[in-house]
């Protein structure tokens, strides 16, 4: 075994390689309400990612429990879905626009997060790709203080109706909803050894 090392003396290698590894990808949640803090911590790490304009591109709008924002995306999340479920059958679109509109309202916590322009598309590209360290920064945090997420890029991204309601800019772009609370369960997972995904060059 070997011995673990600081970073800068405070980070603890060992148990930062352990968060990593075991975060996982979570939509079933249990009853259990997300703090506030908890999620100001979450931003707050999201934050810190990699942004070499220092641009800071990154916005979060969280969509309070049983909230009157919350209720309304979830009825735009249901037009969406019955507009455009793939299924024609009745009874299946009716079920997936009730589903989809119901995990709206019943996850703990739900927040959206966007990326603002630059000012051309280069600075616009660097943008979108620190926001989204900005939320895997935010999800290892999660992870860390016992809670899961879920980052999605369907419903809550495509219906352009839930960006009006949450007062969204006309010109962000959707970096993912997460869906964020205390997991039911976490599972197993693997991946490929480090030999078969890198290159050495000399």
């Amino acid at each position: 075994m070997g011995q673990s090392h600081s970073i800068s003396g405070v980070a603890d290698t060992d148990a930062l390689m352990h968060v990593i590894r075991t975060r996982r990808s979570v939509r079933e949640f249990t009853d259990q309400p997300v703090p506030r803090e908890m999620l100001d911590q979450m931003i707050e790490a999201a934050t810190w990612a990699p942004n070499h304009r220092h641009t800071e591109p990154w916005r979060f709008i969280v969509l309070e429990k049983d909230g009157e924002a919350r209720a309304r995306v979830a009825d735009c999340v249901y037009e969406w879905t019955w507009n455009y479920v793939k299924n024609p059958n009745p009874e299946r679109r009716a079920r997936s626009s009730a589903e989809a509109r119901d995990e709206v309202l019943e996850t703990p916590a739900l927040m959206l997060v966007y990326s603002v322009p630059g000012m051309n598309e280069e600075v616009t590209h660097e943008n979108y790709a620190a926001t989204c360290c900005a939320a895997q920064n935010m999800q290892l945090m999660a992870h860390a203080l016992g809670l899961g997420i879920g980052w999605s890029t369907g419903r809550l991204c495509k219906a352009e109706e839930v960006h009006k309601a949450v007062g969204a800019g006309p010109d962000w772009t959707i970096v993912g909803a997460f869906f964020i609370g205390f997991p039911e369960s976490l599972k197993d997972a693997e991946r490929a050894p480090v030999e078969e995904v890198s290159t050495y060059l000399n």
